[in-house]
This record gives structure tokens, C-alpha cells and sequence, in this order.
């Protein structure tokens, strides 16, 4: 079971807390006896009785089911206690782009090299969910496609197969250029400009490379709108303090594009990185923030590219409509898609933490005056029994209405 740390500390305290109280009881006892008061027994008793630990070890395992509970109305899915801590502070947050950023909705923007080969796309992408292959079905709805056979996906690269007894391979530039290395770097006519390179596609649009037996016969570009609260969203995480990445698999240019419309720094940005690299992005900027304070690092992302970085950083969040592997290594899910629901849960987990702290004060703000009372023989044993449980009540209803998350329910829209 995955316990906050805020939830071990509070078990930790409250056996010190025992501990402490315990002594003081056998202090307030041998004293008084010593000074020969009548009511020695009776307040040694009153301390043991009106001091509450129970109030102390509920401040935290109680907000915080509380908060995640709340959070599940706003469509945003905790899988622990403490994927809600490590948010309550600012870090580093490192975002995937296409489908995080973006609406993952990708779409055809140019196409130069022979019609023919449209087909043999159609054909490797036959069976493929991702976002460059939904662009092309929508784009050529009327193309009918052959079957593709010993079809290879290489994830976050492109994807090859054999389609009527030629090889086509689909995918990046670095991905098809492994293809023709062996023959030579040869580019059919139409997929090549003037000066026999490959055409450059516009630079907010992601290249897509067809490689057929070892000759470049098209490029094509793919783009995907920025989501609508992206900026807005961004602004707000960078108010509260977060510092901002975008790690994208696209080509560098396009990141940049990207990155310049959202915001980010150059130096923020980073593009044509493959599984392994955002792992190792992930591992340094954790090492960054270990070396310097700079809090957690927590990795923000939809796709199969992401889940090592996910995975590895201290924190992971899935996003609206993500793939099942990324899903399964994420902390936490936004079943709403846009970043919103981002901006939201940081909100959420910083008004969390403030309910859990505000818990513990009224803990010992209530265990110090109790005993104090006891001590002084103010209060009896049947004053102390009747005052115990109202701690233990308050700590209960602070941690029902605090105001972690908005009590709304938000239906997840489908994907």
C-alpha cells in the first residue's frame, strides 16, 4: 500500500507524542504525591485522558483520502497519497507535446512525391493507433490500401513492413535514412527539391519520410494544434512557481515552433528525443534538482514514448486519452482532457497540504493546552473524557470540509 509521506511522519510523531505523555503523567503523579495533594491520582489521570493522540496520527490519513476522493469528482484519478504530496510544492514539470500540449489530433499539412504511394501507406498504417496514422487514414479516406505483411512498429521512430513485395518503411528522417543507407542516399523526383535534397516541410509541421526499397519517394508533414488552454495553463503552473520543459520526440524545429508559441525558453526545449533520451533527460533533471533544491521532477505525458520517463521521474501523470503503458506507469490520470485539469491538481495539492498542516497545529495547539489544564488539576477525569473526542471530531470535520478540490463532479469526456 502507498503511503504519503506526510502519513509516516504523523505515525512517527504520534508515538513520540505517547511516549511524552506518558512521562508526564508519571511526573504530574510522583510530584503531587510528593507534595502531598489530595487530587494527584485524579489529574495524573485527566492528562493520560484529555491528551489525544489519535488526533495528531488522523491530521494526515484523513485529508488526504479526502482530497483524492475530491479530486476523482474532478475527473482527476490519485492512484496514492503521495503522487498528491510531491505536487503540493513546485518543481520541474517536463512535458511531452503531441497529445499533451497539443490535441493530439494530427493532421496532413503537405504532401510532395508520387500519388501512388499513398496506398503502401495506407497499408503499413492499416493497423496503427497513433496520431501520425489517424492523419493519414482521414486525409485519404478514398485511397484503398493492400495488405501490409511482417509490418514492424519502432517506437517513437516509424514503422516498416513488406506491401506487395517491397519494402516501405514510414516514419522519421533519421529512421528512413537507415533504409538507404545501404544503396545510397536516393531521392525520387517529387520528393526532392532543386537541389536533389529531400523538400523541407513548414516548420511548425513534423517531417514524415516514405522510404520503398531503399529510395525516398515522398515527404510529407504532419501538424497538430497547440490545445486551446496550453498557454494560459502554462502561465499559471509558471505563477505558482514550476519550471517548465517540453521534451518531444518530433523534430527539433517543430519543438522549437512549438515552444516559442508556448513560452518556453530555448534552453526549455528539446525535440527529436527518442524513449531512451527523455528517460535520460528525466534521470538528469532529477539529478539537476537533487544537487541544486529544486524540488521534484514530475514528467507529463500520453504516449508509449513517454512511460520509461514517466516511470522514472518522481512523479508521472498521464494525460486525457493516453496509451495503456503510459496509464499504467502514471501516478496520477486526467481523465478531462487540456491542461486545466494540470493547473488544477497543483492547486488542489497545495490547498492539501495547507488542510493537513493546519490539522496538525490544531493537534497540538489542543494536546498542549489539554495537558497543561490536567496538570494544573483545572480539569477533572469526566471534563477530560468529554473534551478527548471533540479533538479527534474537529481534526474529522477540518479534514470533510476543507477545501482541497472543487466539490463539482466533472463527467471524463470519451476519447
Amino acid at each position: 500500500r502507498r503511503r504519503a509521506p506526510g502519513v509516516r511522519s504523523a505515525n512517527r510523531l504520534a508515538g513520540v507524542f505517547t511516549a511524552t505523555v506518558l512521562l508526564l503523567a508519571a511526573a504530574t503523579l510522583a510530584v503531587k504525591l510528593r507534595g502531598g495533594a489530595p487530587h494527584a491520582l485524579d489529574d495524573a489521570i485527566a492528562l493520560l485522558v484529555v491528551t489525544c493522540p489519535c488526533a495528531l496520527a488522523l491530521a494526515t490519513p484523513l485529508a488526504i483520502p479526502a482530497a483524492v476522493g475530491r479530486a476523482a469528482g474532478r475527473g482527476i484519478l490519485v492512484k496514492g497519497g503521495d503522487a498528491l504530496e510531491l505536487l503540493a510544492a513546485p518543481g520541474t514539470l517536463v512535458l511531452d507535446k503531441t497529445g499533451t500540449l497539443t490535441e493530439g489530433r494530427t493532421a496532413l499539412v503537405a504532401w510532395h512525391g508520387d500519388p501512388s504511394v499513398r496506398a503502401l501507406v495506407l497499408a503499413l498504417e492499416a493497423g496503427s493507433s497513433h496520431p501520425q496514422a489517424e492523419a493519414f487514414r482521414r486525409a485519404w479516406p478514398e485511397v484503398a490500401a493492400p495488405e501490409a505483411t511482417g509490418v514492424r512498429h519502432v517506437v517513437g521512430a516509424g514503422i516498416e513492413g513488406l506491401v506487395d513485395g517491397r519494402r516501405v518503411r514510414v516514419g522519421s528522417p533519421r529512421f528512413v535514412a537507415e533504409a538507404m543507407a545501404a544503396s545510397g542516399a536516393v531521392v525520387a523526383p517529387g520528393a526532392a527539391d532543386a537541389a536533389g535534397h529531400p523538400v523541407a516541410v513548414p516548420e511548425d509541421a513534423t517531417p514524415v519520410h516514405v522510404v520503398v526499397d531503399s529510395v525516398l519517394v515522398a515527404v510529407a508533414g504532419v501538424g497538430d494544434a497547440l490545445r486551446a488552454d496550453a498557454a494560459e495553463a502554462l502561465a499559471a503552473l509558471r505563477a505558482r512557481g514550476w519550471r517548465t520543459r517540453l521534451l518531444s520526440g518530433d523534430a527539433p524545429r517543430v519543438a522549437a515552433a512549438v515552444g516559442r508559441a508556448l513560452g518556453f525558453a530555448p534552453h526549455e526545449v528539446t525535440g527529436g528525443a527518442s524513449p531512451e533520451e527523455k528517460l535520460a533527460t528525466v534521470q538528469r533533471e532529477k539529478a539537476r534538482a537533487a544537487a541544486t533544491g529544486g524540488g521534484r521532477v514530475v514528467m507529463v505525458g500520453d504516449g508509449v514514448n513517454d512511460a520509461a520517463a514517466i516511470a522514472a521521474a518522481d512523479g508521472g501523470i498521464g494525460v486525457h486519452g493516453g496509451a495503456e503503458a503510459c496509464l499504467a506507469t502514471a501516478d496520477i490520470y486526467l481523465t478531462r482532457p487540456g491542461l486545466a485539469p494540470l493547473v488544477e491538481l497543483t492547486e488542489g495539492a497545495a490547498r492539501t497540504l495547507r488542510v493537513i498542516r493546519r490539522n496538525i497545529g490544531f493537534s497540538i495547539g489542543y494536546n498542549l493546552v489539554g495537558a497543561s489544564l490536567a496538570m494544573a488539576g483545572i480539569i477533572s477525569p469526566l471534563i477530560a473524557a468529554i473534551l478527548m473526542p471533540a479533538a479527534s471530531i474537529t481534526v474529522v470535520l477540518g479534514s470533510w470540509l476543507g477545501s482541497t478540490f472543487a466539490r463539482a463532479r466533472v463527467a471524463p469526456e470519451a476519447s
